[in-house]
């Protein structure tokens, strides 16, 4: 009887931890995978503030860099440094890129609208033309949403024109 209850209790056991080691071991690959990730990030784009929190990296260029005033057209300055970001999110493929576009408070909320929009679908189609696959990139136009600083002063509304990429472990990727 003894060895019955001590076989069904390391069955219990086993069969307990086996169930929570996939979990755990997928989460810790994440971690890892996003830690790798947000390393070659902030080493190769210098340029931009790249910070992780709960294995999502977000990665915020200087205000001006991409975009003239009330424009969506990408500076051409800021190419060579696109191309080093696209060339390291190419190494990490496990991840999905999210494109946010903002505006500051200056003209319409229409207006602002479809400026941001235009902005973050620039800036996504950029990265597709250099190699980042299209069903990686998602583009949202925020307009004057969320801003960073204050939007009453001249430096408070270059820092809220940007564009905001946030990067995510994307599950289903096998490899």
């Amino acid at each position: 009887m003894k060895r019955i209850l001590a076989i069904a209790l390391i069955f219990g056991l086993f069969t307990g931890l086996v169930a929570c080691n996939p979990q755990k071991r997928l989460a810790r690959k994440r971690h890892v995978y996003m830690e790798k990730t947000y390393l070659e990030l902030k080493d190769s784009i210098k340029e931009a503030q790249v910070s992780i929190l709960n294995d999502t990296i977000k990665v915020l260029f200087p205000e001006n860099l991409l975009f003239p005033v009330g424009k969506a057209e990408l500076l051409p300055t800021t190419k060579p440094l696109l191309i080093r970001f696209a060339n390291a999110l190419i190494k990490y493929d496990k991840t999905s890129i999210l494109i946010n576009g903002y505006t500051d408070n200056t003209g319409g909320q229409a207006l602002n609208e479809q400026l941001s929009a235009n902005r973050a679908n620039n800036t996504g189609n950029f990265l597709k033309a250099n190699r980042i696959k299209e069903s990686r990139i998602f583009t949202w136009g925020r307009g004057s949403r969320n801003p960073i600083a204050d939007n009453n002063t001249a430096d408070g509304r270059r820092k809220n024109r940007r564009v905001e990429f946030i990067i995510l472990y994307n599950a289903g990727t096998k490899k």
